[in-house]
Order: structure tokens, then C-alpha cells, then sequence
């Protein structure tokens, strides 16, 4: 450790230059100031930053100022490094995406570290640099810029490079002496402890530092913190100024901050209080030159004896005798505050007076009252009559802070209607204030209402107790344990926090008893000491509080049922087992939710949960009681519904109905989810939007025989687009992109999702270009195990529907595959590997395949097993129109050129204006149950599927009917009767009317 003069800001810069300059072997690479007692030490570096020396622009290429004296994050700190040193926007993006990413897994804000990507780019930007860092660390930890990208300085004689480092802990007014003392030997240790010009003109410098960061208050800043450093060195081990809630309160009601009649001066102290690092004095660590400092005399007084208050004492406070942990009561003399016309706060502690007529009765300027465990003292009646105004002192309160003390007020009509019009804040801890005809609503300018393990039972008999309290921001009845049912607060509209930790006696929680306006929600149900009692609550529900972005459980809810946050603007719900027990709950629901990025499960997730409603979209939907439906705008949502140490679902997935749809795309037309709560009859739609009647509407017909419509009518007259999902579906619609997929975790909760679905309905998305990506494949095998039903439609950039991996067994229970409008689509099943065994599970359940209007389709399932088996042996129709590129539908392995593959359940192919193509099957096919081929515009195709000899002649109504162009029929390719492949084997439908008219004018003009 090194002492420095710091009796001034130039005379420290002065003093600290020199270090920075050395660049000899022995030279420290890492300098700590720690301010003059804790003083000073962040405006000195700032003082650096803002005008260095010249030789220090000499010696440095760059000098990179850093300010995070507000702690948030080592990210924040490493996105504050790089605006510094003005990294390209693709860099700062990096910060944007991976924030997003942490979003998705439910990190919380502080635990975010640093991104390797980023420390390359700022290395990259100074590593051949020599530059010097002025780091402000508002953490408790040291830490390591090499981890950020910043390299060590390399200091010799023939080169310099790297960076140097100048950094405090202090600012804000942390005066806290232990965190100095987790700098390291490694760094060089610089202080001081004393100035010449005095401790005041160093706190002016510090207050100057944090007026920089607060609107209007100016020199105001050094009066509140000289406020608060003077009262805590006169005894903040023996005084509990509860810093933490009242700081601001002093400031405001003591007259340093001045207008507290109206809500601008409230702001600014609540402003000045989050910048100040309060918490090092909520504590009762004393600084060392707190005795010093010079204050108004006589003004701020903290008394350990019960004498006359001096006549300029604007805030008192009176300490318990002694230091015991049970302290006997004192008695206060009638005569005590006789002089004390200018006393604004008064805090007395462990004492005993007249309730009816308190010695302060005559303070008529009293804004704070405070009082702990205080009783009340027994007067004679004749006494009481004496003293008529002994409460007028409550016209003036803005602030009442009672604790361990019971109080029963006599107040007149008239003093209560001035009270309630000035009084502010109510705090109430382990003790109780009441008056007779008083109610809570008629504090109509209450702000912040604290009542926290009161002494009496919560009253609950008047469901209107804050009806008319619309000023009203933030309520505590932590600790009430008796309260079965929370009084409306629904026209509170100003209030934004409520919290209920500890109230086991609640049954449940009800939107109708909440307003809009709420931000902020807690209920922490763990013991409190040895007074356990089981939370009772059943159901909470915050439906429509819009603004409601904080929402915390914590302990036990053994009973707890229903949780519906739906329409807030919750970004996280953790119902880990560390945080929250919740064994019983049923039902989450979860609609409206827009910035809902993650839900944190236990480790073997909900297995009593039987319904999961979630929507992150704009658009509410009606879903059905007893299913799981879940809408999200992001597919790395996936990772909050899948157990990332088991990966199977957050609940028992073969006891739900699952429907995954991303994005939202059904609406509710008329009605408002967050009004109708869901019954068991209501059933609503979890398809998408609804269909058009053709899938290419916009297709032009070169023929005037047949509708084209038509053609997607199937043989059995049931309207194919009518697609119905299964059990399990997962829908992915407008707005979604799979190539923002990153974490190993999101992508096996996708690839799980997608491996348990039976129905998949893509539509109307122009970002991807298949499915499931193949970087998505390499992190986990998906072999859409349990795939039925698939519709792919409208989808511009689909290049290859399906990434298929055929050492597998893929699809072995598809069923029915739709696909249209895919301007850009090449093939359905990607050709992949070639394997050279044979395999019969596979596509063995798929039995009808539909394309519409995909021009640029060259092929559509693979046959690639090497050794002949049976291939689609369920595959009943065919049906594909408008493919104007398509060649071949079913490619097959080399090995099979010569043989014939068996399609013993073809019974339907339409094929229409397929203009290229050569072949059904690149090899001959053999269809001997063939009932119905149509056919037009296929003029490439030259053969038509054997059907075998066990057809009978002319006559025979079993022969498959033909219904094509007659130039094309005669065009054809046979093998002969004994082949099965004979024209006397087809019964032939063609109109010699198929194409349209040509128009009757002349070519020439």
C-alpha cells in the first residue's frame, strides 16, 4: 500500500500520473486508488478521463474510460467497453443476440458473463495498442480484463503494447472499509487519509459525482449526503435509521429537499437514494471521519438522552439505554419538546408516554414520526381534558412509521380530515395504529401503505378498504397470517407493487381484486423463524394486469392449483424446486403473455400438471380445457417446455393433449379470453387461419375439360385441405425462424418436440427454407418417429422440406404428407446418404402423398436401400399438380436400376401439367390394386404402372381406368400382357375437346 497526497483532485492526478507512466520491468500493471477514506477516488479518475495530462497522451495510444460504479452485469460491463472504444454495430449486435439467448434460458440479468466472440473483436481493436483503462467497479469481486478481451500490458525498453490499469470500488459514497480489502498484492494499493481542506470539501467533490447522475437537485446532493454520514457516525451501531426504506423520507421531510407538498421533490429523493449505495449503511458500518465532518449545529441530532430538544433541531432521534437486546422502557418528560417549533423528523425508540398526549404534541411542523417499541403511559382523565390539540401535530405528517408499538389514536373529525389529506406513508411493523370510525380508504393521498406482521388480525369484513386510495403505489401486508381474502385493490390505478410474502392465510388470488396498473407481485411463503404455518392458497391469478413485469413465488404452496398470469408482461417464471414448491399444481395458463421468453421447471418437471395454455402472440386464442397448448413467436421457446436433464416434457406428455403452434395464428372474433374464463364446455379451434378453397388459386388451366379445383378432391370425396391435427401437433407459422437456434439445449428440446409430434402444419413463413435445419440434425438425431399427418404450405424460401437422415428409421407412422405453394421448394425428403441394406419401416404407413404448385420441384422421396424390399407398401394415391420442373417422384438407389419395385396398394394417381416428367418411378413399378390414373399436360412420361396379369379382359370392371390426353395415350410405352403392362389391361377416358380454343384472329397486324 502506498500513501499519496489527495488533498484535491489535480494534486491526486498529479500524484498518480507518475505510476502510470512507469514502464519499467518492476512497474505494477494494475493500480488501485481508494480515494481519501473512501472519498474522492472516482471523480480523481474521471478528472483523468476527462482532460489527461499531456504526457499522459504522450505514453498512451488510447485511454478508455469505463464506468459501471452501478453494477449490473460482467456483460454490461463488456457492452460498456466496447461503445468506448465504438466497435462496429455488428459487434454490439453480438450483445443484442446474446442477451436474447439468455432470455430463452431464464438467466437472470447479473449472472450474465462476458461473450469469448466480443473479447476477440476488442482485442483485435487495442491489442497492438499501448492503452490505459479507468475502470469505476461498482461489484464486490476484482476483476480480470484478460477475460474481456483486454490483454496485459508488455512493457520494455524496445516496445509497449497492452493495456495498463487505473480502478476504485469507490463512488456513490461507498464508504464500506471491507471492500478495499479484497485488492490483491498484485496490484498496486494507492490512498490517502486525510486532506488539508477538510472532509466537507471531499464529500462536496463525492456529492458532485452523483448530482451528475440526478435532474435538479445540484448542491442539495451534499446536504443529504452529509445528512446521512453524520447521523450514522453519531451512532449507527446503536440507532436502526432503516436506511434502506426512509432515506429518501428524511431528506424530504427534514427540508433539504424542499417542495414536499408535491410529488416532484419524492421523485428526486427516491432518484438520489437508488444512486447512493445505501446498503453499505444499512449495516451500521461507521466511516472513520464521520465525526469529523462539519454539520449545522444542533440540527441533525441522534440523543441517547431523554433532555429538551434544542430549539434548531430539524430531525431527532432518541436511542434505546444501552445496548441490551431487551432494553428497559424510558419515560419522556412533558417539557422535551416545548422548543422544537422547527422539528420535522423524530424517531424515538423504547420509550414510554401519554398516547392521548404525547410530549411532541407540540411540534407543529412534524412530517416523520417514528416510533419503536414505545407504550403507552397511563394518564389521569382530568389531564386528558387539559390538552384538547394534543393530536394536532397529525395535520402536518407526511410519514408515520410504527414498530412493536400499539397505538390507539383519539382524533377529531377535523384532525382526520386534514391528516389524510397530507399523509403520504404508512409503516407499520409488529405493532398496530387504529382510531375509531377511521378506515384505511380514507387515506386518499396515500402512497406507499407497509403493514407487516401487524398485531391485531387484518380486518377483511370490508372487501372496499382501498377503494378510494388511487395514489396509491406500493402495499405490504407481508406477514399477515390471518388474511383469507385480499380487500379490492382494483381502483388503486396508481399502484405498481404489491406484496404479500408471508400471508399463508390467503385462499386465493383473483384479477377482480387487482388493478391494471400493477408492475411488481410477491408472495414468499417460506417460515418465517419458528412460526411455520402451510400457505392455503389455491388459485392466483393476475389476468389483465398489463403492466405487470415482476412476478415472484418463493417457499412452499403445497395447495397452490392454478396459476394464470395471462395479458402481463412477465419475462420469466421460475418454479424450480430451489425457489418455489408447488407439488399440486394443475393448471398454468399463460395467454397474451408477449414478452414471455422462458419457464424454469423443477427437475422432473410438473407430472400433476394437466393444463398448459400459453400465447406470446398478439393474437389471443381459444383453446380446450384439459390439453396443453402452447403459441410462441420463437421456436428457442421450446427449451422451456423440455427437461434439459431427462429430455422428455415438463409434464407426462401420453396424459395431454399437446398442440404447439409458433407463431399465433388463430383468433377469437368477439370475445376477450382475459373476460371469459375457459369451462369445461368450451372447445375452440387450434387450427390456423382458415383455408382457402383451392390451394392454387391462382392457377391457370390449360384445359377446359376439368376444374382444376377438382384435382384436390380425393377419390373418396373428403376435402383434402380439412387438415385435422392430431393429439400431437405442432404448427410453425408467420414470423418464425429456426436459424437463430444456437444452444445445444434449444435444439434438442426442438428435435424432441418435433420427434413426439404426430401432426406438423407449416404455412405462410418466408424465412425458412426447411423444416429443421441440418446444423440442427448434427446436435441430435431427429427421426420424426411419431409423424402422421403433414401440411406444408405457402412458404417461399422452402428449398427441402425435410433434412432426412436414412441411416435412421425416419418417418415409420406418416401417414398423409400436404405440400403447396413452395415457389422455391427443389424436393420434399432430402436425398441424403445411400444405404445399402434394406429397411420396411420406413414411409411403410404412407398412404397418400398431395403436391400443388411447386415449380421448381425436381424430386420427392428417395428410394436409396440398396436391396430390394417392399417400398411404400401402404402408399394408396398420388396427387401432383402444377410441379412444371419436376422429373422424377421417386428416385431410387443405383443398385435397383434393373428391377421392378412392388407399390402393392396404389390405387389413385393424378398427376397434372407435370411438363418434364420422365418417370414415377426412375425403375418399373409394379401396382397391381391401380384403380384410377389422371392424367394432363405430362407429355414426358412414357410408362404407366404394371398391374399384373390377374386382371380380367375387356369387360372387367376391375381394370383401372385411364383418364388422359389421346395424344399422350398413344404414345406410351408397353411391356406386353404377360408382363401385366398391356393396353387391353387400362379402360381409356379421354375427350377429344381438352384443350382450349385457340382465338379467332389473325396472328398478323
Amino acid at each position: 500500500m502506498q500513501r499519496i497526497d489527495a488533498d484535491s483532485i489535480e494534486i491526486a492526478v498529479k500524484n498518480i500520473v507518475p505510476y502510470l507512466e512507469d514502464t519499467s520491468n518492476t512497474a505494477h500493471k494494475a493500480i488501485y486508488f481508494d480515494g481519501t477514506g473512501g472519498l474522492a477516488a472516482s471523480a480523481v479518475l474521471r478528472a483523468i478521463a476527462k482532460d489527461p495530462p499531456p504526457s499522459l497522451l504522450k505514453k498512451f495510444d488510447k485511454i478508455i474510460h469505463v464506468d459501471c460504479s452501478r453494477w449490473k452485469s460482467r456483460r454490461a460491463l463488456q457492452r460498456t467497453i466496447a461503445q468506448q472504444l465504438k466497435l462496429p454495430q455488428r459487434v454490439m449486435d453480438m450483445f443484442d443476440r446474446q442477451d436474447e439467448e439468455d432470455d430463452f434460458q431464464g438467466a437472470d440479468e447479473g449472472s450474465r458473463a462476458e461473450i469469448q466472440d466480443v473479447g476477440a473483436e476488442i482485442h483485435q481493436a487495442i491489442g497492438q495498442h499501448f492503452c490505459l483503462l479507468l475502470f469505476h467497479n461498482g461489484s464486490d469481486k476484482t476483476v480480470d480484463f484478460s477475460d474481456f478481451g483486454i490483454p496485459q500490458p508488455i512493457m520494455s525498453r524496445w516496445y509497449l503494447f497492452g493495456t495498463k490499469l487505473l480502478w476504485t470500488f469507490r463512488g456513490r459514497l461507498r464508504l464500506n472499509q471491507g471492500v478495499s480489502k479484497k485488492v490483491d498484492d498484485s496490484h498496486l494499493f494507492l490512498y490517502d487519509t486525510y486532506s488539508f481542506q477538510g472532509w466537507n470539501f471531499l464529500l462536496q467533490i463525492e456529492a458532485r459525482e452523483i448530482a451528475r447522475y440526478t435532474d435538479n437537485l445540484g448542491e442539495t446532493v451534499e446536504e443529504c449526503c452529509l445528512y446521512l454520514l453524520s447521523l450514522n457516525s453519531q451512532g449507527g451501531n446503536i440507532m436502526d435509521y432503516d436506511w434502506a426504506t426512509h432515506a429518501s423520507n428524511y431528506w424530504v421531510c427534514d427540508g433539504i429537499i424542499q417542495g414536499g407538498h408535491g410529488d416532484e421533490a419524492w421523485e428526486a429523493a427516491a432518484a438520489l437514494h437508488q444512486r447512493i449505495c445505501i446498503e453499505d449503511y444499512s449495516s451500521n458500518a461507521l466511516p472513520s471521519f464521520g465525526d469529523e465532518l462539519g454539520t449545522p449545529p444542533k440540527r441533525w441530532i441522534l440523543s441517547k438522552e431523554n433532555s429538551v430538544v434544542h430549539p434548531e433541531s430539524t430531525s431527532f432521534f432518541l436511542a434505546a439505554l444501552g445496548s441490551i437486546s431487551d432494553p428497559p422502557l424510558r419515560s419522556l418528560p412533558d417539557d422535551m419538546f416545548h422548543q422544537s417549533d422547527k422539528l420535522r423528523v423524530l424517531k424515538l425508540c423504547h420509550c414510554t408516554f401519554s398516547f392521548s398526549a404525547p410530549p411532541f404534541c407540540c411540534c407543529h411542523n412534524l412530517r416523520f414520526l417514528g416510533l419503536d417499541h414505545c407504550k403507552d403511559q397511563q394518564v389521569e382523565e382530568d389531564e386528558k381534558q387539559d390538552k384538547p390539540a394534543a393530536m394536532e401535530f397529525f395535520r402536518s405528517l407526511w410519514v408515520l412509521d410504527i414498530c412493536h408499538t400499539d397505538w390507539k389514536l383519539d382524533l377529531s373529525a377535523e384532525i382526520i380530515e386534514q391528516a389524510v389529506a397530507n399523509i403520504r406513508e404508512v409503516h407499520i411493523r409488529k405493532g398496530r395504529i387504529w382510531c375509531h370510525g377511521f378506515a384505511w380508504r380514507q387515506l386518499q393521498n396515500l402512497h406507499k401503505l407497509r403493514v407487516i406482521e401487524p398485531t391485531s388480525p387484518w380486518q377483511t369484513s370490508e372487501v372496499d378498504e382501498f377503494i378510494d386510495m388511487v395514489r396509491l403505489k406500493i402495499l405490504d401486508l407481508s406477514g399477515n397470517t390471518t388474511l383469507h381474502v385480499l380487500p379490492s385493490l382494483s381502483k388503486a390505478t396508481s399502484l405498481k407493487t404489491l406484496v404479500l410474502d408471508g400471508c399463508v392465510g390467503l385462499e386465493h388470488l383473483g384479477p377482480e381484486a387487482l388493478p391494471p396498473s400493477l408492475e411488481s407481485f410477491s408472495l414468499d411463503a417460506r417460515p418465517r423463524k419458528d412460526d411455520y404455518k402451510e400457505a392455503k392458497i389455491s388459485r392466483i391469478s393476475l389476468v389483465g394486469c398489463a403492466r405487470l413485469s415482476e412476478f415472484t413465488l418463493r417457499g412452499s404452496l403445497p395447495n397452490l392449483e392454478e396459476l394464470d398470469l395471462s395479458a402481463t408482461r412477465v419475462k420469466t417464471l421460475d418454479l424450480t424446486t430451489q425457489v418455489v414448491q408447488v407439488p399440486c399444481l394443475q393448471q398454468i395458463i399463460l395467454l397474451g403473455c408477449m414478452q414471455l421468453h422462458a419457464i424454469l421447471w423443477p427437475k422432473e418437471g410438473l407430472p400433476t400438471l394437466t393444463v398448459l395454455h400459453i400465447d406470446t402472440s398478439v393474437c389471443p386464442v381459444q383453446t380446450k380445457l384439459h390439453e396443453v397448448y402452447v403459441t410462441i413467436m420463437d421456436m428457442r421457446f421450446f427449451q422451456s417446455l423440455v427437461l434439459q436433464r431427462n429430455v422428455r416434457f415438463c409434464w407426462k406428455s401420453n396424459r395431454f393433449h399437446l398442440n404447439l403452434c409458433v407463431p399465433c395464428t388463430t383468433n377469437v372474433k368477439g370475445q376477450s379470453y382475459m373476460k371469459k374464463k375457459m369451462g369445461p364446455g368450451n372447445s375452440g379451434k387450434i387450427m390456423g387461419p382458415a383455408q382457402p378453397k383451392s390451394l392454387n388459386p391462382n392457377t391457370c388451366s390449360t384445359y377446359t375439360d376439368v376444374s382444376v379445383d377438382n384435382i384436390i378432391i380425393d377419390h373418396d370425396y373428403n376435402n383434402a385441405m380439412k387438415f385435422q391435427p392430431s393429439s400431437c401437433h405442432v404448427e410453425i407459422g408467420k414470423g418464425v425462424s429456426n436459424a437463430s437456434v444456437e444452444s445445444e439445449h434449444a435444439v434438442n428440446a426442438i428435435i424432441f418436440a418435433m420427434d413426439q409430434s404426430e401432426s406438423l402444419h407449416v404455412h405462410d413463413n418466408s424465412s425458412i427454407t426447411t423444416v429443421i435445419p441440418e446444423h440442427m440434425m448434427t446436435v441430435d438425431d431427429l427421426d420424426w418417429e411419431h409423424l402422421k399427418h403433414c401440411h406444408v404450405v405457402r412458404c417461399p424460401k422452402m428449398h427441402t422440406v425435410f433434412m432426412t437422415n436414412y441411416g435412421g428409421y425416419p418417418f415409420t407412422e406418416i401417414e398423409t404428407f400436404w405440400a403447396a405453394d413452395l415457389p422455391m421448394a427443389h424436393c420434399i425428403w432430402s436425398k441424403g446418404t445411400t444405404y445399402r441394406g434394406t429397411e420396411t419401416r420406413c414411409f411403410a404407413k404412407l398412404r397418400s402423398i398431395h403436391l400443388y404448385s411447386c415449380p421448381r420441384l425436381a424430386f420427392v422421396l428417395p428410394l436409396l436401400w440398396g436391396i430390394q424390399g417392399l417400398y411404400l407398401q401402404n402408399l394408396e394415391s398420388l396427387h401432383i399438380v402444377n410441379c412444371g420442373d419436376l422429373k422424377t417422384v421417386f428416385p431410387v438407389h443405383p443398385g435397383l436400376k434393373e428391377r421392378v419395385l412392388e407399390f402393392p396398394s396404389l390405387k389413385h394417381i393424378h398427376l397434372y401439367e407435370l411438363y418434364k416428367l420422365e418417370h414415377i418411378c426412375e425403375v418399373k413399378m409394379h401396382a397391381p390394386k391401380l384403380e384410377r390414373v389422371w392424367l394432363r399436360g405430362c407429355w414426358g412420361l412414357r410408362r404407366l404402372p404394371a398391374i399384373g396379369t390377374s386382371i380380367g379382359a375387356v369387360g372387367d370392371s376391375r381394370r383401372p381406368v385411364v383418364d388422359c390426353e389421346q395424344d399422350w395415350w398413344e404414345k406410351l410405352e408397353w411391356d406386353g400382357l404377360e408382363a401385366g403392362h398391356d393396353p387391353c389391361l387400362f379402360e381409356r377416358r379421354h375427350s377429344s375437346h381438352y384443350k382450349k380454343a385457340l382465338p379467332r384472329v389473325s396472328v398478323l397486324r
